[in-house]
């Protein structure tokens, strides 16, 4: 069954600035949530419940990385066990995250829809004592960050959340800095930014959605 795309939800004349002023660009992001679709078509009943979800997830980094580098220079990042793409500058890290019903409301209070790791708790502490966006210097081309480019790093995430419809998704997101994590929830954003609802038809319905961070106990000494 062929996967086709239904004219999204028009673009907000602000929307492009406010995304420009973070680097990046809805023909970014948008192609990132429609690669995930198509991933998860890829799976069969007899693969693991958790598939469609985990190869989702896999094209959401794949394409948001490879836009991101190809049209803007970003780099590759892993960084605390956050697999991201971030600006030559080292300043902004986007990485993906699956969220509930309410993303890219911004009446409502979204958070993310399965507990996160301590990496995104982390992330959050450091963006929400960020009083304003740090621009260190450009440093080498590699994906290495030094302890204070680290804690000057704000990461963003691309949360998004599907509705199925028959043979139809409707995939609602927005780009969002959290600010605080409780018990692996979001339950404070420093700022949101609802994307326009992006509709497909041709989708298998789904599966569990594959965690989408994995975080290795480390003891600090």
């Amino acid at each position: 069954m062929a996967l086709s795309l239904v004219a999204p939800t028009p673009e907000p004349e602000h929307l492009a600035v406010e995304l420009a002023a973070l680097g990046t660009k809805l023909e970014y992001l948008h192609p990132a949530l429609y690669a995930g679709e198509a991933a998860r078509r890829t799976a069969t009943p007899n693969h693991p419940a958790n598939t469609p979800g985990t190869r989702a997830y896999q094209e959401h980094v794949r394409i948001l990385r490879e836009e991101h580098l190809l049209n803007e220079g970003w780099q590759r990042l892993l960084h605390d066990h956050l697999e991201l793409v971030y600006n030559p500058e080292k300043a902004i890290a986007i990485g993906v995250m699956i969220g509930d019903a309410a993303t890219g409301n911004r009446n409502q209070h979204a958070t993310n829809l399965r507990k996160r790791g301590v990496a995104t708790a982390r992330a959050a502490e450091r963006n929400s004592v960020q009083l304003e966006l740090f621009m260190p210097p450009s440093g080498p081309d590699e994906a290495v960050l030094s302890d204070d480019e680290a804690e000057a790093l704000q990461i963003w995430f691309l949360v998004s959340y599907r509705v199925q419809a028959g043979d139809s998704v409707r995939v609602h997101s927005e780009l969002s800095l959290p600010a605080k994590v409780e018990n692996g929830f979001v339950v404070e954003w420093k700022r949101r930014i609802p994307l326009p609802v992006l509709e497909m038809d041709g989708i298998e319905p789904p599966d569990e959605d594959e965690s989408e961070e994995i975080d290795i106990p480390v003891d600090f000494r």
